[in-house]
């Protein structure tokens, strides 16, 4: 499932393993590489939600432009090429199944300057995706589509707050001097016949701040997002004022499209790459990754994110197509 710089540390996700340091952004923080799972909703953890194409205002919005490339997700960008993200592998000779159709891969190319591969196959593609040639992304909706994860366990963070309340007091109507006031209320303030006295209550509770990473299924799912962010990647976070198909990405969700409306077309506008985490309960937590909508109280190492009343939500990012127009048409009109 899809579960938003935004953070600083980012992992894009292949299956299991291939974990890894990177300088994708200067963030403050390490970034981790670990390959993307699938699209994690934020208006339900059921299984079978978003599986099917979207209608409506969504309908022709990629879906049918998803092809399965090993446990992955590719999409064909011209007769007899498909796009995918390098970080998940392939080899010659490999299976890519779209509508229904088995292909078989005859070469590849690799971008130098991103997480992109183009892949050639064996036979003709009866339909392919149109490719988003603007760079008028910031601030658009988009689509996102994964396999992988179900959403899993939710994460809740012990907060403790103090709250404060402010009682003003007439002495004359409590029938008390000020002088027996003052005795009574030592940290009372007072003027005229007025007193105010502030106290304190202090609360512990446990705070909703997403969803862990569930089981792998392999399914593929689809949400929508946001683009925060155009610069090297597409980045979409994971807003809690998002509608319910408010989307993030897990384990499996590498390679997938995003795509973005242009003038009533839906067109393909970024593959995915990977996403911000890990993070833990304490600054000793091994670290776990998931669809979190806000960061304060968690850790990531031993850094703290406070806990100062602003939301903090992980974001995603995915390969800027409109960034690397000169390479992919290089390939696919050669």
């Amino acid at each position: 499932m899809l579960v938003t710089m935004k953070r600083k540390y980012l992992f894009s996700f292949g299956r299991q393993g291939s974990e890894f340091k990177v300088s994708v952004l200067s963030l403050m923080l390490g970034l981790v590489i670990q390959s993307s799972p699938a699209v994690i909703l934020k208006g339900s953890g059921d299984p079978a939600y978003n599986t099917t194409p979207p209608t409506g205002a969504l309908a022709d919005s990629g879906w049918q432009f998803q092809g399965q490339w090993g446990g992955f997700l590719g999409t064909p960008v011209a007769p007899q090429y498909f796009i995918a993200a390098k970080h998940v592998g392939g080899s010659v000779g490999q299976d890519f199944v779209y509508g229904g159709v088995t292909y078989h891969t005859t070469d590849f190319w690799d971008d130098t300057n991103s997480d992109l591969r183009i892949w050639k196959v064996d036979g003709v593609f009866p339909s392919y995706a149109s490719l988003y040639t603007q760079s008028d992304e910031l601030g658009k909706p988009l689509v996102v589509f994964g396999r992988g994860t179900q959403r899993g366990e939710e994460i809740f963070v012990n907060t403790v707050r103090t709250n404060y309340t402010t009682n003003v007091v007439n002495l004359k109507a409590l029938d008390i001097s000020t002088k027996d006031a003052r005795k009574e209320f030592p940290d009372a303030t007072f003027k005229g016949g007025m007193m105010t006295v502030v106290s304190s209550d202090v609360v512990t509770n446990a705070e909703l701040k997403g969803w862990k990473f569930g089981p792998g299924d392999g399914v593929m799912r689809w949400g929508e997002n946001q683009v925060i962010s155009s610069s090297g990647c597409l980045v979409a976070s994971f807003d809690t004022d998002g509608g319910s198909n408010e989307a993030f990405l897990s384990g499996g969700d590498s390679s997938g499209a995003v795509f973005i409306q242009e003038n009533g077309v839906w067109k393909l506008a970024g593959i995915n790459y990977a996403i911000e985490g890990p993070f833990g309960l304490t600054c000793d937590d091994p670290g776990f990754y998931g669809a979190i909508f806000d960061q304060s109280g968690l850790y990531h190492g031993s850094y703290l994110f406070p806990d100062d009343g602003h939301l903090k939500p992980v974001s995603f990012y995915a390969s800027r197509i409109s960034a690397h127009l000169p390479w992919i048409q290089s390939v696919i009109y050669q």
